[in-house]
C-alpha cells in the first residue's frame, strides 16, 4: 500500500455511501413520476411543489429541530452564521454579477440560495451524525428557505430593480 491509499479508500467509500443515502428515494421518486404520467394519470407539477414548500420542508425543519440535542445558543450562533453567510454571499455576487453584465434576476438568487436541503441535509447526517450535524445542518437549511422563499422571491419576480 503506497501513501496516501488508505485516504483514497475513504474518500471512495464516502462516495459511495453517499449515493446509497441519496439516490434510492430520488429514483424511487423519480419512477413513479414516470410511471404515473405514463399511465396517463394528471400530473400537476404546481400542486406537487406546493404540498412539498408548504408542508413537507416545515414538517422536516420542524422535526429535526425538535428531535435536535444541540444547545439552543449553539443553534442560535449557527443561524447567525448563516444569515451573515448569505449577506455576505448576497453582496459578493451582486459585485461579480454587475462586473461581468450579467442580468441579476437571472443569476442572482441561484447563485446565493445553493440545494441546501436534498444535498446537504443527508450529507451533514452522514457525516456528523444524528446528534448535532443534522440539528445545524437543519438550522442552516432553514435560513437558507427563509431566504430563498421571501429575498429571492422578490429578486426574481422584479421587485428590485438593480442597477
Amino acid at each position: 500500500m503506497w501513501p496516501g491509499q488508505e485516504n483514497g479508500k475513504q474518500f471512495v467509500n464516502l462516495v459511495l455511501t453517499v449515493l446509497e443515502i441519496t439516490a434510492p428515494p430520488v429514483f424511487l421518486l423519480a419512477g413513479i413520476g414516470f410511471a404515473w404520467v405514463k399511465l396517463g394519470f394528471e400530473y400537476r407539477i404546481q400542486f406537487i411543489t406546493r404540498l412539498a414548500m408548504t408542508l413537507s420542508v416545515p414538517a422536516l425543519i420542524f422535526t429535526a429541530l425538535m428531535k435536535t440535542e444541540v444547545d439552543p445558543a449553539a443553534l442560535t450562533t449557527v443561524s447567525l452564521a448563516a444569515l451573515a453567510a448569505y449577506a455576505l454571499v448576497t453582496v459578493i455576487s451582486f459585485v461579480v454579477l454587475k462586473l461581468a453584465g450579467l442580468n441579476m434576476r437571472t443569476y442572482l438568487n441561484p447563485i446565493i440560495f445553493g440545494n441546501t436541503g436534498n444535498l446537504g441535509l443527508p450529507l451533514a447526517l452522514f457525516a456528523f451524525g444524528d446528534e448535532g450535524g443534522l440539528g445545524f445542518a437543519v438550522v442552516v437549511f432553514a435560513v437558507m428557505a427563509i431566504g430563498s422563499f421571501t429575498f429571492g422571491l422578490w429578486l426574481v419576480s422584479g421587485g428590485a430593480v438593480l442597477c
